[in-house]
């Protein structure tokens, strides 16, 4: 009797957790999978009128197109070149305040400012900073000051649950100055900078409103034209077969990046 109770509300249990997990799923569905199946399929047809099957199409255009081109190898370099600077900033600076967050735990809420401040002030100061350099280091450095405040957040929140006593253990063993971080620290913080990593990598494909307003225009100077630029000049053309096919082609990069993430992880976890 008490097997068939127990049982009852183990089943209970799962169908309120089903229920609670049904608005999450279907805005999900809304919001996320129906439309990119419907920028799926307007990536697969010549036109949004006659909608012919275009097969591949609209991608080999895509491919062969130097403006998209052009904005894919932008946004793969400030990718390739600010990720690293980023995670290894974030890191060195999470390490720094580890201890005098022990004492001033409100120092971390300053580093959250950066996502506060409105972006149109943020770049009026870097037009009067950076008025007389022409390449893409202002928009760098705007990426930067954006996402290393809740970078350095999360890196000390890892830091801060790591016990003294691991560390003891370890110099009782012989480990001692770098190789306590290299073997201790950098293994128990690796999934908070998976997806550190991961974070920034994302928002660097919205860096377009900052962009946008810093050269103020569609068409920036040729350093500073990335993907976001292309799709949304595509959409003001009306031109969904490109848009949907970058989009697409995009969201492929994104995965691929974030399942290359996730194979280092795991062999590093070995």
């Amino acid at each position: 009797m008490k097997q068939n109770v127990s049982k009852k509300e183990r089943l209970s249990w799962n169908q309120k957790c089903i229920l609670c997990l049904v608005p999450s799923l279907l805005g999900l569905l809304l919001f996320y999978i129906f439309p990119y199946l419907r920028v799926l399929y307007y990536s697969l047809i010549n036109n949004q009128f006659d909608k012919d099957f275009a097969g591949l199409k609209n991608y080999i255009d895509a491919i062969q197109n130097e403006y998209f081109r052009l904005a894919f190898k932008n946004s793969i370099q400030l990718i390739i070149t600010c990720i690293p600077v980023l995670i290894v900033l974030a890191i060195l600076v999470s390490l720094g305040l580890t201890f005098l967050l022990k004492r001033f735990k409100m120092v971390r809420v300053a580093f959250i400012l950066p996502m506060l401040i409105p972006t149109a002030s943020v770049v009026l100061f870097f037009q009067k900073v950076f008025s007389g350099i022409e390449n893409e280091l202002p928009l760098y450095l705007m990426f930067l000051w954006k996402n290393i405040g809740i970078c350095i957040i999360l890196l000390t929140a890892a830091l801060t649950t790591i016990e003294e006593d691991i560390y003891e253990a370890a110099r009782l063993d012989g480990a001692g100055g770098m190789m306590l971080h290299f073997q201790i620290t950098l293994p128990l913080i690796l999934p908070t900078i998976s997806f550190s990593t991961l974070m920034a990598i994302v928002n660097s494909f919205r860096i377009f409103r900052e962009s946008y307003l810093y050269y103020g225009g569609n068409y920036p100077p040729n350093y500073g034209y990335t993907l976001q630029y292309y799709m949304n000049n595509n959409f003001l053309k009306f031109d969904y077969q490109a848009l949907a096919s970058s989009s697409v082609l995009t969201s492929f990069l994104v995965a691929a990046i974030v399942a290359v993430f996730f194979l280092i992880e795991r062999r590093y976890q070995r």
